[in-house]
Order: C-alpha cells, then sequence, then structure tokens
C-alpha cells in the first residue's frame, strides 16, 4: 500500500510539472533525498549528545581540579578535547590547571592559543596576564593588561589589575 502511494506521489509529480505546474522545493528536495530530514534530525541529536558529554565532563574536570586531583583532570580534558578540540572551556579549565600548578608559562601559552580564536574576550587577556606576570614577563603582561581593559572598561577586576605596586626598596616620585 505504501509503495503504490509513493508511486502516485511520484507520478503526480511527474506529471504536474511535464503540463508547467510548479512544485514546491521541499517537495521536490523530498522526492530527490527522502532520507535527508531524518539524517539532518539524527546529525542534531548527535551534536546534541556531545555538547550534553562535553558540559558534564567540564563539570567533572573542574571538581578535580577543585580537589587538587590534575591528572586525573587533564584525563578528563584530554577526552572533551576528542570530541572538540575547539572547546573554549576546556582550554580555560586546562589553563587553570597549570596555574594551580605553578606551570604559569604553559598557562600563558595555552591562553595566548585560545586568544587567537577570540582576540575581543577580555577576561582570557587577563588571564593571560596574570600568566604572563606570573611566569616573570611583565613587559607583555602590562600590554595584555591594558588590552583587557580596553576591552572590558567597567570591569572592577580588570581596573584595579592596571594599578602596579612598586617593589620593596624601590621609590615613586
Amino acid at each position: 500500500m505504501l509503495t503504490r502511494s509513493v508511486t502516485l506521489l511520484i507520478l503526480t509529480a511527474t506529471i504536474a510539472q511535464s503540463i508547467g505546474c510548479a512544485i514546491s522545493p521541499s517537495i521536490r528536495q523530498a522526492f530527490m533525498d527522502p532520507g535527508k530530514e531524518q539524517r539532518e534530525r539524527k546529525q542534531e541529536i548527535h551534536r546534541l549528545v556531545d555538547q550534553r558529554h562535553i558540559q558534564t565532563r567540564l563539570q567533572a574536570a573542574s571538581a578535580m581540579l577543585d580537589a587538587g586531583r590534575y591528572a586525573d583532570c587533564e584525563r578528563v580534558l584530554a577526552e572533551i578535547e576528542k570530541i572538540d578540540p575547539n572547546c573554549k572551556e576546556m582550554v580555560l579549565v586546562r589553563g587553570e590547571a597549570l596555574m594551580a600548578q605553578n606551570k604559569f608559562a604553559e598557562a600563558a601559552a595555552i591562553y595566548d592559543k585560545v586568544l587567537q580564536a577570540h582576540p575581543a574576550d577580555a577576561n582570557l587577556h587577563h588571564l593571560h596576564a596574570v600568566a604572563l606576570e606570573l611566569s616573570g614577563d611583565s613587559v607583555s603582561a602590562m600590554l595584555a593588561f591594558q588590552r583587557a581593559a580596553e576591552l572590558s572598561p567597567d570591569s572592577s577586576l580588570i581596573q584595579l589589575s592596571q594599578i602596579r605596586t612598586e617593589a620593596p626598596g624601590t621609590t615613586t616620585r
């Protein structure tokens, strides 16, 4: 019965087109690629499931980071990276883990890499600046702090970061 209905629809569409009747693009697409809608729906479901897995793993990685379980945190972050290598949140947690382990230069390099994709993110510039400052690159840190302040002039945290303290034994004129 179903094949008879489909055959009748195809025949009707062919006759309508041959006598000059317009066929809507959606109907034409349904005849040309009958499984397209299901494939698109399936792809969307897979994308949503992957996003859910990423969010769950990010929560787990953050909890591991808070507990000082850096190796476990990195393992979970590597799982996220397999799903979405461009996940900004994953990279931020990785940078935070490196900062917690006093690996400031590595964290600065990670933040710098993410800044290539998100150059207008003031908080990211601020994190980069902090990592640079703690790694000993004060000049680059000052430039990064300035960029963060330009991008977010209303952020009190970023503005406070602009205030430089004098080193012990120095005076200001």
